[in-house]
Formats: C-alpha cells, structure tokens, sequence
C-alpha cells in the first residue's frame, strides 16, 4: 500500500481493464438483440448440428420408402436341363405395406424435428444462463470499483481531520487496510468477468477475449399467454405425438404384413444354354403373387406388439404434458418471487443504503459521526449491492427458466404445423 493513498500498480492495471470492458459494453449497447444472440450460439452449436443432420437423415429415408419401387432385372443362366429364365418386372404394394412404412418414416422425420428443437431449447436456455452471470459479474465489478472510490474519500476525509487533530493516526491506518480489501474484490471480480465472458464466447465460437454486446435484456413476455399455449410447441410433447404416429404406422405395417405382394414383368425363357438356347425362345408376361400361407403366430403378435407400443407412447405423453405443466407452474412461481425480491432490492433497500453512506461520509468530513459508523454503514452498501446484484440476476435465471419450461426462448422460431 502507498503511503500517500495512492494506488499501486497492480491495481492501476487492473483498473484500466475493467475501464476497457466497461467502455466496450457500452459502446455495444447499440449491437444485436438477446434473440440474435441466442440465435448466433444456437447456430454455432454442434450439438444443434448434429441433430440438423438427423433430420436430414431422417426426410431422406421418408423419401426413399414414399418413392415409387424401382425396376427390377432378373438374369438366371441355365446349365444342362435347367432353363435360362430373363424377366424385366415391377413389384406392386398391393398390401400397402410399402405406404405404411413411408408413414412411419415421416413420422420419425417429425420426432428428429422435435428433438431437434429440444436441443435448440437446451443451447439457447444454457446460453442465457451464460449470458445472465456475465451480466452479473459485469455488475458486481462496477459495483467492486465503486467501493474502491468510497474507500479512498473515506482515507482522504480521515487525512483531514488527522490534519487538524480531529482524529487519530490510527483511523489512517485502518482505513488503508478497508482499501485495500477493497482492491483484492475488485481483482476478484474482475477475475469473474473474465471467466464468465470466455463462457459466452465459448457458447458464441468466438475468441475468449472477443467483445460481448451488453444488450437489452428480454422484455416481460405475458406469462398466462405463454403457459397456456406450452403444450402446442414444447419439443417434449412434439416428440411423444411423433412417437405416437410412428407407432400407429407400424401398426398398420404388422396388418398387412399377411397380404398378397404383386410383381409383373416380362420374362424371356429359353432352353438350356448348351442346348441351343436361340432356337427355343418364349416370351411372355410373368405375375408372381406372394403371400404367407397361415399365420403360426408371427403376424398376430406383431400386431399385438405395435398396438402396445401405441399405448405405451400415449402413456408418455400424457406424463410429459403432466411434466411440462408442473415445470411451468414452478417455473412461473419461482419468477413472481423473484420479481418481488429484485424490485425490492432496487427501489428500496439499495437506495436507502446508498443515502446512509452519503449521509455518514459527509458526517465524518464535519466531525458528526465517527470512523467506525461511516466503515459499518460502507460494509452494509457493499453487502446490499451484492445481494441486489444477484436478485437481479436470480430474476434472469428465473426468467430463462420459464420462457425455458414454456418452449419460448427468443430467437427460438415456433414449430411450424
């Protein structure tokens, strides 16, 4: 500590970064929103990407099975006796059960689809979390600097009456020791934003030291609107019913599992290769009808197994809608308290503490209260800043948390029908 109250070094580098960040964020005030945020890390996730590429998967094959069976070729050369048969033909879904595996298949399409979203959701509540303790930690060190300015008034107020033997030598000293203490928070604090910034930077792919917009936080959206209208677009509910369509498909395949399959074309036969095979040609039309002869059980407990799958998926959803209406529901409960605590934080005990410490220090340059009650009154502010700082952010979370448990994150597109 310099004997003359002045800063040492260390400190005054430390003091010129958080200079930097704070003039940064404010100067990126007038850069993106929350939702293009949210939207930047939703599309630098891998993890989205991977399930991108699921759907895709998944529309290929629904392609695959909702497209017309190709021609089929069929070349048997004949040895000795045997006849050489050549058929050009096409096999016909007289059962449907080609229709009712594309069935099935589009509705895979829309459970990668839902889970898709649900990664969405994942990346986008994860990034907002991310984003909310930056804020904080952003806050706290502005808050730990401005305790570091109070100290110093406090030592220069105490240098005064010290000066005018109004005050003991001692206060000095003890003062310089409160300063100090405050020094080591705001590295600390600093040191948090720094972590808290490589996060977002992380979840944004961009470098750990890249610049943050501090932008507008979400508006207040209305709460009932977005509960009553969760279960329409909530990835979990979009998946149980996608889950449940496929499982109806596959149903629909085990029924005609047991039905005839058709195939026509047109076949050349021909003698035996080594029996003058150019001098004995038939051409005609060839019909190949399949079907099993009797059911030994295979089919009928095919069927009766997607019938239960069916149940069993209705049965998943009905919990997931139980769920998804019991996370909003504390979700919403969690926010209304929250909203309460930080209201109160920020428009009356704040205030109040900020008014006592002024009143104290202008109470210690006049000689009107002591050293002792101005450093009680400068501990309290500093503990109240801290905890408004984090109802604040506790409120953010809580926040996230809802527009999380109800689907709607901003820049997180509702499911299209």
């Amino acid at each position: 500590m310099a004997a003359n109250g002045g800063i040492p070094l260390t400190h005054r580098t430390t003091f010129t970064s958080l200079i930097l960040i704070l003039a940064t964020s404010v100067r990126a005030q007038t850069e993106p929103s929350v939702a293009q945020l949210v939207s930047q890390a939703i599309a630098k996730s891998p993890t989205v990407a991977a399930r991108q590429h699921q759907v895709q998967e998944a529309e290929a094959m629904a392609k695959s099975l909702g497209s017309p069976k190709n021609p089929e070729l069929e070349l048997s050369p004949g040895v000795g006796f045997t006849n050489s048969n050549f058929v050009l033909g096409q096999s016909f879904d007289l059962s449907g059960t080609r229709a009712a595996q594309a069935r099935r298949a589009r509705a895979e399409v829309d459970v990668a689809k839902a889970r898709l979203r649900e990664s969405q959701l994942d990346v986008g509540s994860g990034f907002l979390t991310a984003y909310a303790s930056y804020v904080a930690a952003l806050s706290n060190a502005s808050n730990a600097k401005a305790g570091v300015e109070i100290a110093k008034a406090t030592i220069e107020a105490i240098r005064k009456r010290i000066e005018i033997g109004e005050a003991p030598a001692l206060q000095l000293t003890r003062a310089e020791v409160e300063l100090n203490r405050a020094e080591q928070s705001l590295t600390l604090a600093i040191a948090d934003l720094s972590v808290n910034r490589s996060m977002v930077n992380s979840l944004l792919g961009s470098e750990p030291t890249a610049e943050i917009p501090v932008v507008t936080w979400m508006p207040s959206a209305g709460d009932a609107a977005l509960a009553q209208t969760a279960l329409g677009r909530h990835p979990m509910a979009l998946e149980m019913r996608a889950k449940i369509e496929a499982a109806r498909a596959a149903v629909f395949e085990a029924r005609r599992m047991g039905l005839p399959s058709l195939f026509a074309g047109v076949a050349a036969d021909t003698w035996s290769m080594d029996r003058r095979p150019f001098q004995n040609e038939n051409i005609g039309l060839q019909l190949r009808l399949t079907m099993p002869l009797f059911d030994r059980g295979e089919n009928r407990y095919l069927i009766r197994s997607a019938e239960a799958a069916v149940k069993g998926r209705e049965a998943e959803l009905r919990e997931a809608e139980r769920k998804i209406a019991l996370d909003i529901q504390t979700a919403l409960e969690q926010l209304t308290a929250a909203r309460e605590i930080a209201k109160s934080y920020e428009t009356g005990i704040v205030p109040k503490a900020q008014q006592m410490v002024k009143a104290m220090q202008s109470g210690l340059e006049s000689g009107l209260t002591s050293f002792l009650e101005v450093l009680e009154a400068q501990k309290t502010l500093a503990q109240l800043t801290r905890e408004a700082t984090d109802a604040k952010r506790n409120l953010r979370l809580a926040e996230v948390r809802f527009l999380t448990a109800a689907a709607s994150l901003p820049g997180l597109e509702d499911p299209k029908p």
